[in-house]
């Protein structure tokens, strides 16, 4: 059997996608990945993908070039939609094989914003998704990201690397106010740096000028913008563990199997992106006005959400990793 999996974007999303790929390839299913560009390097080379199918979101604006790409995805026993667009909702209509949907909750997330007490039930989108892969009849128990990285992938970033244990941070987030002030980013650093650890900054090239600052500050190593998405994967694979704002690399964290500490500010862990439990540690201040935003995006000018000290977050971390070894 082949099966169609989507997931167009964004890059923490087609991470998450992740938790349902062993399932399936352990129910023998021959799995092909539709997703935008440059998201599909994620899994070149992982022997659980047969086909990344990588195409640019330029092309999929108008109506006749969806019905163009659905006439190229043919011979599927079936397709799991984990986008649940109206893109790929458009899309998958042109199939002839079953599609099975996940269910992302958006009016619930919506709902959370106005009605607070409904951020008591909290999603996990690996969960959301085990539960489209359900519907097909395919078992999923505890789904979790996970991504290969190779010992060659290991080696070929060793040389950015710093001689001594070092902590991933994140300081960047698509949406200024969805990221902890960099001012307490740089205590934070420095924090660590006492303590006998070096510090790695990793992101897009948007946030090369925060991880200059964390440089010039605090000595951190400023790795924006320079990795692609793989050598990053590789980078944090190494590391002790990430600090990040709710962004794709806490994602990447968790994807490689290392202790994550989260930090959401606007945006809150119920609408399902924040880690398990054994994955690590979501902080919130969970605030009456919390959540206020579905992406982080708001013109809240006094963010006392993050009136999270970085003494107690460093704290919160070394206690998430000396748990994490213990475990192991």
């Amino acid at each position: 059997m082949r099966a169609l999996v989507i997931r167009l974007s964004s890059l923490g999303d087609v991470i998450l996608v992740s938790s349902v790929l062993s399932p399936l390839k352990r129910a023998g299913i021959e799995i092909d990945l539709l997703t935008y560009a440059p998201f599909g390097e994620l899994y070149r080379g992982d022997s659980r993908v047969s086909r990344v199918i990588e195409v640019k979101k330029e092309r999929l604006k108008s109506f006749s070039a969806i019905k163009e790409l659905a006439g190229e995805l043919s011979g599927y026993s079936f397709a799991f939609d984990l986008h649940a667009t109206l893109k790929t909702r458009l899309l998958t209509k042109f199939f002839p094989f079953p599609v099975y949907t996940y269910k992302k909750h958006s009016i619930l997330r919506r709902l959370m914003i106005v009605f607070k007490p409904l951020k008591s039930r909290w999603l996990f989108v690996p969960e959301l998704y085990a539960e489209a892969v359900r519907k097909a009849g395919i078992e999923v128990e505890n789904p979790r990201p996970e991504i290969p990285v190779s010992e060659k992938e290991k080696s070929k970033v060793r040389k950015y690397l710093p001689p001594s244990p070092f902590v991933v941070v994140a300081p960047g987030a698509r949406w200024e106010t969805k990221r902890y002030p960099l001012e307490k980013f740089l205590r934070v650093a420095l924090i660590l740096k006492k303590r006998g650890f070096s510090v790695v900054s990793i992101g897009g090239k948007e946030d090369n000028e925060l991880g200059e600052f964390l440089r010039e500050r605090a000595g951190a190593l400023n790795l924006c913008g320079k990795l692609s998405l793989r050598e990053s994967l590789a980078v944090i694979s190494s590391s002790v563990g990430v600090i990040s704002n709710d962004s794709a690399v806490l994602h990447m964290g968790r994807a490689v199997k290392v202790p994550v500490l989260a930090i959401f500010g606007p945006t809150h862990p119920a609408f399902g992106f924040a880690p398990y439990k054994d994955e690590g540690i979501a902080l919130t201040k969970n605030l009456p006005c919390s959540p206020c935003s579905i992406h982080g995006r708001t013109r809240c000018k006094y963010q006392k959400c993050f009136d999270l000290p970085p003494e107690e977050i460093v704290e919160k971390f070394f206690s998430l990793v000396e748990s994490a070894e213990k475990r192991r």
